[in-house]
């Protein structure tokens, strides 16, 4: 029908009658691309069906400012000590039977077992892999964990072998060939493994990082002490709109969710270059997000960062978790009313 245009006709046959369709669209070449012509206003269609979302789901939210972020998980060495942690003890796998067969010597063709609580940096990244959980630590990660009790030793044969995987276990399970001299006194922790052993045990740390899994279905992420002071006062600001305009969080954000609204197009992973999104019911993507805060919350005037920190704080598997925020933000008429207007409660219940 002219340059650049391409015209696909459909014959369909039901109830005895032959209907055509002729559906137009404009021709692209997808070399090097595999994204198909625009569909509607916001989503594309990738050449396996899938729904890809919109730019705005395709940039990546800002962690700015940086203060109110924790580190990176790759190079937070606490983040990465509680989920080895977490994934050890969840499948009851002691570490230290996988790391202390490599603290041995050959000699007549056999292994004999030295037991001089120390292992090289190789060995260790082996015995990580033969558990059999934690094939997907990073090598980033690895060697931050590793530089963290990485020793320099007097020793001139065994300076390979410097990475003090007694210490490790310890800090990590409580459990090593040396617990019952810690425990007695006989041996003493250095102080910095005993300020990381503290720290990985904290109640407070513990419960935010259990909270953040995103097979969790109110996932919610950690944030730095400022960040969580900002959110705190953003949660409370959200809350008394929500009050005081008597309007409903759930209504206005789950409209855009799939799987109680089927007008809405849903966007699926196809491929590396559709960055998110999240296929479980109570997530909605970038743009929802953004669509649902000017209408829950337009009148507040939320500053960008403000925005990217709700969305981080709710962050599960690059989508917004709205059940976890509708459950924080919107509690109820009466929990709010007891908040914000707790006279008025009082006379109507007198």
């Amino acid at each position: 029908n002219g340059p650049g245009l391409l015209t696909v006709t459909v014959t369909m046959l039901r109830n005895g009658r032959t209907t055509t369709l002729s559906l137009g669209a404009s021709r692209r070449s997808t070399v090097g691309d595999d994204v198909t012509p625009r569909v509607g206003a916001e989503v594309r269609v990738t050449r396996d069906g899938s729904m890809m979302a919109s730019m705005v789901d395709r940039t990546a939210m800002s962690n700015e400012p940086a203060e109110w972020y924790r580190e990176d998980p790759q190079s937070d060495l606490l983040q990465i000590m509680s989920l080895i942690r977490h994934r050890l003890q969840s499948r009851s796998i002691l570490l230290i039977d996988f790391l202390c067969p490599y603290d041995s010597i050959k000699a007549g063709g056999r292994s004999h077992q030295m037991h001089t609580g120390y292992i090289a940096r190789n060995d260790a990244r082996r015995g990580f892999d033969s558990c059999g959980c934690l094939g997907d630590l990073t090598e980033k990660a690895l060697e931050v964990l590793t530089d963290a009790f990485t020793e320099q030793r007097e020793v001139p044969e065994y300076r390979d072998r410097d990475l003090n995987y007694e210490a490790l276990c310890e800090v990590m399970q409580g459990v090593s060939h040396k617990s019952e001299s810690f425990r007695t006194g006989a041996l003493q922790l250095a102080e910095r493994y005993v300020v990381l052993y503290d720290q990985l045990r904290d109640p407070i740390y513990n419960h935010s990082f259990s909270q953040s899994f995103d097979d969790l279905p109110l996932a919610r992420q950690p944030l730095s002490s400022l960040g969580e002071r900002r959110f705190q006062s953003l949660k409370r600001a959200v809350m008394h709109t929500i009050f005081a305009d008597r309007i409903s969080a759930r209504e206005l954000l789950g409209d855009f969710d799939p799987y109680l609204n089927t007008s809405v197009s849903w966007m699926k992973k196809g491929t590396q270059r559709t960055p998110m999104i999240n296929m479980s019911s109570g997530c909605i993507s970038r743009s929802q997000f953004l669509r649902g805060m000017h209408r829950l919350a337009g009148r507040m005037d939320l500053q960008e960062e403000d925005l990217n920190l709700i969305f981080n704080k709710y962050k599960k598997n690059g989508a917004f978790n709205y059940y976890a925020f509708c459950r924080d933000v919107d509690p109820g008429f009466d929990e709010l009313q007891l908040m914000f207007a707790p006279e008025a409660q009082d006379r109507a219940h007198t």
